[in-house]
């Protein structure tokens, strides 16, 4: 049955799920895979280590997300002093056939607050001993799953073609120069994506990927450095400087020179005098 079709996963969550911080000396036998009889989805939280499939070595690390089925390789072992934290659920799938394939097997979540916290929230209901707590466990980890496939699905649609076609990244580039020059006069993220015939999530994501920063928090940054210079090299007053950059107010102003540099435009302009 294709992925798309059924959302969220129907699971069935075994008694086997818990979160745990591996010991110095831990490590995964290769006994273990050959005894693995259903699916195991593992997150990493905490610690270093690595895996060995059939495939790849895989580098553990926080955000790493595993979804492991029978019949292929997994041995692990992890860095003594810097033991693994990992969440952990084994788990069977309903109405899906048992020739099942997963759709990752490894992927890096991007938002590893929400991830665990939705795990520690599952596991703390599966170990209830309610009926009905174990009902709510088992929507909010198919939920979850669901999240974690669309999520590395879409990746997979935008890193694919971003590898292979240097234009993305010329773009972005070149877009991220004209932010620096224009800093003052920058519009909306919506209307830089639907002037490049993008969708605002898929421009958000390929700007991010090119440049490391997203596209909002760039513009910001290029505001507060132009801001900066304008503070050291003219005598224009904060609520000019604030103007001419694109900010909505004064005090909105000095509140986000004061998140990136510690100071207000007022203190960082008094510094230079002194």
């Amino acid at each position: 049955m294709p992925i798309d079709i059924l959302f969220p996963y129907r699971t069935c969550l075994t008694e086997r799920c818990n979160r745990v911080r591996c010991e110095p000396g831990w490590h995964l036998g290769s006994d273990w895979a050959s005894r693995l009889t259903d699916f195991d989805l593992w997150y990493v939280w905490a610690g270093r280590g690595r895996m060995l499939t059939n495939d790849e070595e895989i580098q553990l690390s926080p955000g790493v997300c595993l979804w492991m089925r029978p019949g292929r390789r997994y041995e692990a072992t992890h860095e003594p002093d810097s033991p693994l934290g990992v969440n952990f659920f084994h788990f069977e799938l309903r109405d899906y056939l048992s020739d099942f394939m997963p759709p990752f097997e490894v992927m890096k979540v991007s938002d590893l607050d929400y991830a665990d916290m939705m795990m520690r929230r599952i596991i703390m209901l599966r170990s209830d001993v309610a009926v009905d707590s174990h009902a709510v466990a088992e929507t909010l980890f198919g939920a979850l799953l669901s999240d974690l496939v669309h999520e590395q699905t879409s990746l997979t649609r935008l890193i694919t073609p971003l590898k292979s076609e240097k234009r993305h990244q010329e773009m972005m580039q070149r877009l991220a120069n004209q932010i620096c020059e224009y800093s003052g006069r920058v519009p909306a993220v919506a209307e830089l994506a639907h002037s490049m015939g993008y969708s605002v999530d898929y421009f958000s994501r390929v700007f991010t990927q090119v440049i490391g920063h997203g596209p909002q928090e760039f513009v910001i940054m290029a505001r507060i450095n132009r801001a900066k210079q304008l503070l050291s090299e003219t005598s224009l007053s904060v609520g000019e400087i604030s103007a001419v950059l694109g900010f909505r107010d004064v005090f909105f102003f000095s509140k986000q020179f004061r998140q990136k540099t510690g100071c207000t435009p007022t203190e960082f302009r008094a510094k230079l005098m002194r």
